[in-house]
């Protein structure tokens, strides 16, 4: 279910005192549902707290208070930890906010509700407060105010962050201009501008996300509002650049590189402009999130292999690819279920053909780029790597079995890089092994695929990697049985790889 899980808005603005009871009482009741809308959504939220100004009536002329109310009465009925952000500083704290307030503070703060972010007393300008704020939001709601509102949209719209505009006419506490109400009409004008994902579908119907004319559910309007950053959040991640491209050749691989990378089951994916059906899934990568696209060649070959890759990596610009699936190992140098690395690739089917029906090889040999060899060296000494992907293997419900007629069994994850022979052969026969060492003496593993991804790598400048799982030995004892222990085998290192090994560099 898609939430705003991680996400922060920012609710900004102000009332004038000169404002209607009634349009006051409306704002209020409208932030507090929003406080409960972004909450129900798994969001945070951010305020700045310093003394409270009110109207002849006592009836408060900012927000941010409201907010912090609002919290402490749903503490009881719902998840509050750690969801406000309180921007101060210490001479609001004490010397200008009153009792009251400092102890809403602390309760707020002594029941893990929020968290203070102080600005030093010396620099408490308005633009300095604005930076904390939007140094931790994601999102912003404008509602009445003036000129500090518009600034607050304008920096949050240069930092690329949703932003929506009220209709509601409060006025601003500092009478200097139309702050929400000018945004608003900004927003007809350029809704894109606001929400670049959705904000034309959101223009068509901005009529009924009036908080100047809405019925009396308020609550129901703000579900809606925050229901808007939830929509946009989706298309923002169905539009993104994926970090890393995941390819497979054969069902068993794709199912197993969904499962170890999270795809939810029900997950239908999104199909390419070439028809290709692929999955988008977020991964927590050693410098922060990663998005990765799940694809299949849904055939074995390098055309193959080598024609789909470059279409994916033409659409959707990926800054990493990973080739992960099954392969042959010679039984002298790899168990069943062994998961090895490309340190190079070997083309074995280029040949010369010569006078006299003689022909020469002429291999085509490739290795990872640099930047890749060194993520992947320093991955493989990592002190946590083995007990983290057995905890991974554990997790996905990966057990390599006892034994096995087809030769011995790998007894636990532990990735190898080593030397692939990569051709147009389904290799059944063990001399088949020996002929590919007499072109590259390392050559241990044989598959399919492997030069062409490379290729279509080369050819668009993106780094690759091959890792797979060792299912038979290349022989006459090569069957089946153990394509799935291997695919998921390959896919929990490969999993593992992305989250604590890939240093990206995106372009």
């Amino acid at each position: 279910m898609a939430s705003l899980e991680k996400q922060c808005v920012l609710i900004a603005g102000s009332i004038s005192k000169s404002t209607d009871r009634a349009l006051v009482d409306r704002a209020h009741h409208l932030v507090r549902g929003l406080t409960k809308a972004a909450l129900d959504a798994q969001a945070s939220l951010v305020v700045y707290l310093t003394s409270e100004p009110k109207n002849d009536h006592g009836d408060p002329m900012v927000f941010d208070w409201t907010i912090a109310r609002e919290f402490e009465q749903l503490a009881a009925l719902q998840d509050t930890k750690n969801r406000l952000h309180i921007v101060t500083s210490q001479r609001a704290l004490y010397s200008k906010m009153d009792d009251e307030g400092r102890q809403l503070i602390s309760r707020l703060v002594e029941q893990d509700i929020a968290q203070i972010e102080y600005v030093d007393d010396d620099v408490v300008t308005g633009g300095n407060i604005r930076d904390a704020q939007l140094d931790l939001a994601t999102a912003m709601i404008a509602i009445g105010g003036g000129k500090g509102v518009i600034d607050r949209a304008q920096r949050a719209l240069k930092l690329k962050l949703p932003v929506f505009p009220f209709d509601i006419d409060v006025g601003a506490f500092s009478e200097d201009g139309p702050g929400a109400i000018q945004l608003h009409r900004q927003f007809t004008q350029n809704p894109t501008a606001y929400l670049p994902h959705t904000g034309e579908s959101v223009r068509r119907k901005l009529l009924g996300l009036s908080a100047q004319h809405a019925p009396a559910d308020l609550q129901g309007l703000a579900d809606k509002t925050v229901q808007l950053f939830v929509q946009e959040r989706i298309a923002a991640d169905a539009a993104a650049t994926p970090d890393v491209l995941v390819l497979t050749a054969l069902p068993v691989e794709l199912a197993a590189a969904k499962h170890a990378l999270g795809v939810d089951d029900d997950d239908f994916g999104i199909q390419s402009q070439h028809g290709i059906h692929a999955w988008k899934v977020k991964v927590e990568g050693r410098n922060g999130p990663l998005t990765c696209l799940v694809a299949s060649f849904n055939g074995a070959g390098n055309a193959q292999a080598s024609a789909v890759t470059s279409m994916l990596i033409s659409e959707y610009r990926p800054h990493a690819v990973f080739m992960m699936g099954i392969a042959a190992g010679m039984r002298s140098k790899l168990k069943l279920g062994d998961v090895i690395m490309s340190e190079r690739v070997v083309a074995y089917e280029g040949a010369a053909a010569l006078s006299g029906g003689v022909m020469v090889a002429r291999p085509d040999i490739t290795k990872p780029e640099f930047r890749t060899q060194q993520d992947m060296g320093a991955y493989l000494v990592q002190g946590s790597r083995l007990a983290r992907l057995a905890r991974h293997a554990e997790t996905v419900g990966l057990v390599f079995p006892d034994s096995s007629a087809a030769g011995e069994v790998s007894a636990a994850l532990n990735p190898t890089p080593v030397t692939i022979a990569a051709g147009e052969k389904l290799v059944r026969d063990e001399n088949l092994f020996k002929k590919m060492q007499e072109l590259h003496g390392k050559v241990c593993v044989a598959e399919m695929e492997a030069h062409g991804v490379f290729e279509a790598c080369s050819r668009h400048e993106v780094p690759a990697l091959v890792i797979r799982g060792i299912s038979d030995h290349g022989d006459h004892l090569k069957d089946d049985v153990f394509h799935e222990v291997a695919s998921m085998a390959a896919a929990v290192v490969t999993a593992d790889y992305i989250a604590h090994g890939l240093v990206l560099h995106r372009k």
